[in-house]
């Protein structure tokens, strides 16, 4: 093993994806905890005011519709908390994107606008995206091949010798502060070396399916409210029990996604209905669906493995941030120091 290419190779790919990863890591915190942190820092377009009747999904949709002009709803997601809001997706026939949140107690639009005005939206878009389309999650994938890459190099270049890898994690805090920082930036990358390989790893399962597919936009639909209401009602009948999570309108179809816990946190009941002259076209239970993302999406986000996975992996998502700063400030250190002094003249 050659440890100085390892070093190399560490080194030269964390300065070019340092920055892509830090915004890769802050966003992923932000998304650990994003239905409560949404309405924790912004209560007013995420909360419900709570008066008024409650409206039905196809009155949420029509609500929505009369927020900004020339889009229609084209995904909508329900509340999915006491006192959380309706959350709409819209499109234009140019495929512009537009959001809005509707009040689920009467109705009100509590506010409309680009991504940027929704922080937790723009953070899951930027995170999966970086908010650029296909490009975006060009930039995402090898944002995870880099990680696999420095964890494995980096772990190369520290490997010590037989029966002293607890030495080799020792952080000596009586050394200098540059030093220090070294050591810590050494141990917490290497401690947290599994976890950052199942979480790329995961991430790249998630990202390349994605890119891969044709991403063909949902086409906007000027049905009712009561079209939509009865087409929903059409397909609880497939899974009675079940609570709505959300809806794609595609033209004269809706598919309905409801929450199918029993297989895991993220995974879903598929039902496919039309709108005109409603009918199933197809149910599909969570047990049967065979998509990989619902598989893969609770281990990323941590949810297969209860409260402790997501405390752990918000830790783990602040600790490669501070691992992307610490990294170019040791290079620049490292630099600095083997800069020749300056010669000063001597006074005649």
């Amino acid at each position: 093993m050659n440890r100085a290419l390892m070093l190399r190779l560490h080194r030269m790919i964390g300065l070019a994806m340092a920055a892509f990863l830090l915004v890769q890591a802050l966003s992923g915190a932000m998304l650990v905890y994003r239905g409560p942190l949404a309405r924790l820092i912004d209560p007013v377009a995420m909360t419900s005011g709570g008066t008024g009747p409650e409206v039905s999904v196809g009155m949420a949709v029509t609500q929505a519709n009369r927020a900004m002009a020339g889009y229609r709803v084209t995904r909508l997601f329900a509340p999915d908390a006491d006192g959380a809001s309706w959350f709409a997706q819209l499109g234009d026939h140019d495929g512009a994107v537009r959001y809005a949140s509707v009040d689920p107690a009467g109705g009100a639009i509590l506010r409309s606008g680009s991504v940027l005005a929704f922080p937790v939206e723009a953070a899951l878009q930027i995170h999966f995206r970086l908010m650029a389309g296909k490009v975006g999650m060009a930039v995402v994938i090898l944002n995870g091949i880099a990680l696999l890459a420095m964890v494995a190099s980096g772990l190369a270049y520290w490997w010590p010798k037989r029966g002293k890898m607890g030495k080799a994690l020792t952080v000596r805090w009586t050394l200098s502060p540059r030093l220090v920082l070294r050591q810590c930036h050494r141990t917490a990358g290497v401690v947290l070396s599994a976890i950052l390989l199942f979480v790329a790893t995961t991430g790249l399962l998630l990202v390349v399916p994605e890119w891969l597919g044709s991403g063909a936009a949902s086409a906007p639909s000027t049905a009712s409210a009561a079209t939509i209401d009865r087409s929903v009602a059409l397909a609880q009948t497939a899974f009675p029990e079940a609570a709505l999570r959300d809806l794609r309108i595609d033209g004269d179809r809706l598919i309905v996604n409801f929450h199918a816990p029993e297989r895991n946190a993220r995974a879903i009941h598929r039902v496919i209905v039309t709108l005109a002259q409603p009918h199933i076209v197809s149910a599909t239970r969570a047990q049967f669906n065979p998509a990989l993302w619902m598989s893969v999406l609770p281990l990323h986000a941590g949810d297969a493995f209860g409260a402790a996975g997501r405390a752990v992996l918000l830790i783990v998502a602040l600790a490669l941030a501070a691992l992307c700063v610490s990294g170019p400030l040791i290079w620049w250190q490292a630099k600095a120091g083997r800069r020749p002094a300056p010669i000063r003249k001597s006074m005649a």
